[in-house]
């Protein structure tokens, strides 16, 4: 990948340094071995299981040690949130980073960006004690387009309600707050007509959440149907509900390419291993040139987006993170990550064709953060923008 337009080469285009050592690197891997234990929350099992993963349980721990805040704000700040994404996704088969990923760098930044510093629901949020879902696309419209908003806010100033139903929703069944966008054609919200986002609360009257279940992450991804559902708080009215999500999504779309990326390289090492331990007419698989060079041009491409991810990064540090430098990170890195899933599917064989093996878990993240964000196509409209 090329480096976007109006960036520099040299020491001012270093991708910020990973905080893989001293007390955050240490607080990390303490908070990864304590937890992934049998039966521990970072335990792959418990995240296949039937029934609900342990999301709350999880952010509450997160929060509690530290994590969280380490990664919001101050120098460095998002360097530590890159190895928090980087080291999650390879625990418990990569399925807990999900979780964590949605609270931190979408649901929770947005939201805690429209806050004091200082308020009680700002605390709640980087402690893990509460949690809130950004609910966006819609079940009747096509695809990710926004210009067909059925959810719409009615009644009057300050006895607001909001109807519709939202899907594909992440973290929504583990949810307190929801961050809803809706259509506001009375000009509600701020005099002008457009989509706002809304404040509601998950256990109001009028809330009903469900979980979807496909073939991504079991129990993350849930529906929302809104009946007269009181508004809480316009954290964005209409007219500026959309500028917000813009700037938003390009954050959100480099942590992605940072978590596929990690994703990537871990299911790459197990494949690697794999290779060598998995015979075939009495030899190991590396002892065929062809796989030794497959795997090769894979950590090749696996580096190559991770490389940019970490540049991207450092531009959001900067405050000037390009929108198509982003969509191009993130479609680049789903596609790699597919790529590496694909091959670590045909080296390990019907083994992984078993639910909970690396490659297949991979096979079925990949697909899902290439629409985390954006599809594929949304990403090549913006890079084509520019």
């Amino acid at each position: 990948m090329t480096e976007p337009h109006g960036t520099t080469t040299g020491a001012h285009s270093r991708a910020p340094r990973e905080e893989s050592g001293g007390a955050h690197g240490a607080l990390l891997a303490s908070f990864v071995a304590e937890h992934s234990a049998p039966g521990g929350l970072l335990d792959a099992a418990r995240w296949e299981a039937p029934g609900s993963p342990p999301v709350r349980e999880l952010l509450a721990a997160a929060g509690g040690a530290g994590l969280f805040r380490a990664a919001w704000r101050g120098d460095g700040a998002l360097a530590r949130a890159v190895a928090l994404h980087t080291a999650f996704a390879r625990a418990g088969n990569g399925a807990p980073g999900a979780a964590v990923l949605t609270h931190l760098e979408v649901s929770a930044r947005l939201l805690a960006g429209l806050l004091p510093d200082d308020s009680a629901l700002h605390t709640r949020l980087l402690d893990g004690t509460s949690t809130a879902s950004l609910a966006v696309t819609e079940p009747d419209a096509p695809g990710s387009d926004l210009s067909s908003l059925r959810t719409e806010v009615r009644g009057r100033e300050g006895a607001l309600r909001v109807s519709g139903e939202k899907w594909f929703i992440s973290n929504a069944p583990h949810a307190d707050l929801l961050l809803v966008l809706a259509a506001d054609p009375d000009r509600l919200t701020s005099g002008r007509e457009g989509p706002a986002l809304l404040l509601v609360d998950a256990d109001a009257p009028g809330v009903r959440t469900e979980p979807v279940e496909g073939c991504g992450h079991h129990g993350l991804t849930g529906r929302l149907t809104l009946d007269e559902a009181p508004v809480r708080s316009v954290p964005a009215p209409a007219g500026r509900a959309m500028l917000l999500l813009g700037r938003h999504w390009i954050h959100e779309r480099v942590m992605l390419a940072v978590r596929m990326a990690a994703l990537a390289a871990a299911v790459l090492e197990h494949t690697a291993e794999g290779a060598r331990t998995r015979h075939t007419f009495g030899a190991p698989l590396t002892a065929n040139q062809h796989v030794r060079f497959t795997l090769a041009a894979l950590r090749a491409e696996t580096e190559e987006v991770r490389a940019a991810a970490l540049q991207a990064v450092r531009l959001l540090e900067s405050g000037g993170c390009p929108a198509a430098y982003a969509a191009a990170c993130k479609y680049r890195a789903a596609e790699v990550l597919r790529r590496v899933a694909d091959e670590a599917v045909q080296l390990a064989g019907a083994d992984a064709y078993v639910t909970g093996h690396p490659a297949e878990r991979a096979l079925r993240d990949g697909e899902g953060l290439a629409l985390a964000g954006g599809t594929d196509e949304l990403m090549l409209m913006q890079i084509e923008r520019g």
